[in-house]
């Protein structure tokens, strides 16, 4: 399976079996990178509900008319149901300002859930439902690992909800030996495991 990055506010990936990783970058951009490389995009995986991972989701699933996959726990706030939390002030001041239009979420997954051969794992502590996605020796992670001189790191504290429970989550993704962690920020980190 290749894997394409597209920057943006977060890093999105675009995968050769027509799966997008986070809408944090524009639908135009997602065009380009999907005919440069013959990709027929049928799914958007959301890791977390922050601003700079679903931007621009509704664009991309009128675009693109895909279904978008999230974590149970999350999908009210994705889907404009539900106020997101936030985990200091001045988080709370951007993410009123920078709205994004709301998406149903076609397929709600819980952990351990598996969706076009991509396991959901549950990796809380960033945002309640962060979520990562595994296949084959592939881990996107959102924010739940973060890329800090070539290194895994933890997310940033000040955007954070609970970083003992995002200490924990940290742990568990990394004991499940990728060979390749694609973090939400960042690039991507080779362990060659």
């Amino acid at each position: 399976m290749e894997v394409y990055i597209i920057k943006g506010m977060s890093n999105g990936y675009l995968t050769s079996d027509g799966v997008l990783i986070d809408a944090g970058a524009k639908a135009s951009d997602v065009i380009r990178v999907a005919r440069e490389h013959g990709i027929d995009v049928k799914y958007l995986f959301i890791t977390h509900y922050h601003f700079d991972h679903t931007r621009y989701a509704y664009y991309i699933v009128k675009t693109f008319n895909l279904k978008v996959v999230a974590s149970l726990l999350e999908s009210g706030i994705i889907e404009g149901r539900e106020r997101p939390r936030t985990a200091s002030f001045l988080q709370s001041i951007v993410s009123s300002l920078m709205r994004t239009r709301p998406v149903n979420v076609d397929v709600k997954v819980n952990d351990g859930d598996v969706v076009e051969g991509y396991r959901a794992i549950y990796a809380p502590g960033h945002t309640p439902g962060s979520t990562a996605y595994f296949k084959g020796g592939l881990l996107f992670t959102g924010d739940a690992i973060t890329e800090h001189g070539g290194k895994p790191a933890l997310p940033p504290r000040g955007f954070t909800l609970n970083m003992d429970e995002a200490m924990r989550s940290f742990n568990k993704l990394i004991s499940l030996r990728p060979r390749v962690i694609y973090p939400g920020h960042g690039s991507p980190i080779s362990l060659g495991t």
